[in-house]
């Protein structure tokens, strides 16, 4: 049996599979390995291998697409993880970009964007990532992932700037004040959960005015880091991610608004993978 593994900061989903019959498919933590320890990324793959009864002795395969791996050096911690578990494998470790270039465009060209928990994009000549758009990460980039919707929604909250109802359906169904968010955004040790759970509670309220202009603004965002790219390559973009998934008529709509095509959003990679 072989194993692949698609994995964002939020979740990872593992599929075993040998030719086109599927044996499982799981949900587990998310891993970014620029972030996630090397302990912690043993014990999600120990979860795996322990709730789908696998013995890793036989495995023969692993695709592993994954955040943080385009970086070799995090590409390479996740590898020896890996190799530890399943000590005969043969073990392929790659950026999650490659995850979406190979799940959305096969052989054909064009702009691959991640919207998920985090945001990532790059151009796809068919084979390989020619262009990667320089990714800062949650604390200063980001643009358009679900961390920057919640940044900005909390910044909005925090500054008085939300309508009346929206403000009190956000206080009670996330149990807050004003004092607890600041507590969550600066005194908790990882507030980009807090920041991406928020996503869910805008997409509530999409009918707002005021919550669809601010998604029109992540989104323009997203699209400004990316603008001096577009005469050098002039493709059509390819999403994947939940937040592109569940916000694409907005999403659709800006890039519309930059003369731009989006041709394919999906949700997820792993199963187009296969």
């Amino acid at each position: 049996m072989d194993i692949l593994v698609e994995s964002g900061a939020t979740k990872s989903t593992g599929i075993g599979y040998e030719g086109t019959s599927i044996f499982f498919t799981y949900k587990t933590a998310g891993i970014n390995a620029t972030y996630t320890s090397k302990e912690a990324i043993h014990d999600i793959f120990c979860d795996l291998i322990v709730k789908n009864n696998i013995e890793a002795s036989k495995i023969q395969n692993i695709r592993y697409y994954g955040a943080g791996c385009f970086n070799k050096i995090h590409a390479e911690k996740v590898k020896e993880v890996l190799h530890n578990l399943f000590p005969n494998a043969n073990i392929t470790v790659l950026s999650d970009l490659y995850a979406a270039c190979h799940a959305l465009c096969h052989q054909k060209k064009g702009w691959v964007g991640i919207l998920g928990t985090g945001a990532a994009s790059c151009f796809y000549d068919g084979e390989q990532i020619v262009k990667k758009v320089p990714s800062l990460g949650w604390l200063l980039g980001d643009e358009g992932s679900g961390i920057y919707l919640g940044k900005l929604f909390v910044k909005e909250y925090l500054s008085d700037n939300l309508e009346n109802e929206i403000t009190l359906d956000f206080e009670k169904t996330f149990s807050v004040s004003k004092p607890n968010v600041f507590e969550k955004v600066y005194q908790t040790p990882n507030p980009q959960t807090f920041f991406a759970s928020l996503p869910v509670f805008l997409h509530k309220h999409i009918e707002k005015k005021q919550i669809k202009t601010l998604i029109e603004n992540a989104f323009q965002e997203f699209f400004n880091q990316q603008i001096e790219y577009y005469s050098e390559f002039p493709h059509p973009w390819f999403f994947c991610g939940s937040i592109a998934y569940y916000f694409q008529d907005i999403l659709v709509e800006v890039a519309k608004k930059n003369h731009l095509k989006i041709e394919r959003i999906i949700q997820e990679c792993a199963k187009d993978l296969l």
